[in-house]
């Protein structure tokens, strides 16, 4: 988009905004805007929220999964008021391999959803509307806070596996869906204040990959009350381990250091090793366990690269 230079006497030059913009975020005559100067560029911003958003989908051929992660994707992408049209009441559960009610589903997703509230359910159609918006600028908060939560959740789970503790494996599960209010709230965050910068899409990327290490914490807290049993000591090592190299994550991300980047591949070759080596006389059960929280090293590695792009 261009927009030519009007000169206004000697001194002052104009710029026309955009028409659609200024709508969008109700601009009037009168109202002040933020201006950065950004070395060749310069960043017009306001405190104008977007007018509501509005978007009807039809979910009558989708499964369970499928309704959650559209809901949770359209929430995220910033829209106020969705509309669920369902010609059936029912949809499947794959992993159950039974029918659950969509009605079920809808309200299980609306509750990780922070300001969306189910505000009208009758028989065919849902509409959803988020009845309260955070400031953006809250974003920090939220996104340390997500970091320390997922960091307890791990704690419990290496706790709760030495002494096959049944109560806080089971407390994983929602500590998991409340990890992930925080994560979507932050994505929904990020687009709605649509900051146009370099490390935009990085800071998305690392926020959405956190989703990936609750989700395994979760799945590991499952096997472990199916396994029924508590951990070989050599197994709770390992996962220790594993818990001290998501510890590096975070203080990368804060205080950011390359020599912190070096550790951090230093720590999955060396859990590598140790899996190897020391797993040869504990239950598949638990190699199995292992194996599934040593992904997580996989996703550490893959945020460091995200991180190091935002620095520099």
């Amino acid at each position: 988009m261009r927009r030519k230079v009007i000169q206004i006497a000697d001194s002052t030059q104009l710029v026309s905004l955009p028409r659609k913009w200024c709508v969008e975020r109700g601009i009037k005559k009168g109202d002040e805007l933020e201006v950065q100067l950004a070395g060749n560029k310069i960043m017009i911003a306001t405190d104008h929220d977007l007018k509501t958003e509005r978007v009807e989908v039809d979910v009558s051929s989708l499964d369970r999964t499928s309704i959650i992660y559209l809901i949770r994707g359209l929430y995220k992408k910033g829209y106020d008021d969705i509309k669920i049209i369902c010609k059936k009441s029912i949809t499947h559960h794959y992993k159950l391999k039974k029918d659950i009610s969509v009605s079920s589903v809808i309200h299980q997703e609306v509750s990780r959803c922070p300001g969306l509230e189910i505000v009208e359910e009758k028989d065919g159609y849902c509409t959803l509307k988020v009845i309260s918006n955070a400031d953006p600028k809250e974003l920090d908060n939220i996104l340390r806070r997500t970091f320390i939560l997922i960091s307890d959740t791990c704690n419990d789970l290496i706790a709760a596996s030495k002494t096959n503790d049944r109560v806080l494996f089971s407390s994983i599960e929602e500590k998991h869906d409340n990890v992930t209010r925080f994560i979507n709230h932050s994505l929904r965050l990020i687009n709605k204040r649509q900051e146009d910068s370099n490390n935009t899409y990085f800071l998305y990327h690392i926020i959405a990959t956190m989703d990936k290490i609750i989700d395994i914490l979760k799945d590991s807290g499952r096997n472990m009350l199916e396994y029924n049993k508590k951990l070989k000591p050599e197994s709770s090592e390992i996962l220790e381990q594993i818990h001290q190299a998501y510890g590096m994550f975070y203080e990368l991300f804060y205080k950011f250091d390359l020599q912190k980047v070096h550790k951090i591949n230093e720590m999955k070759e060396k859990i590598y090793r140790e899996l190897i080596e020391k797993t040869k006389n504990v239950p598949k059960e638990e190699v199995l366990l292992l194996y599934n929280m040593y992904q997580s090293l996989e996703t550490y590695r893959t945020l460091a690269e995200a991180r190091m792009s935002m620095e520099f």
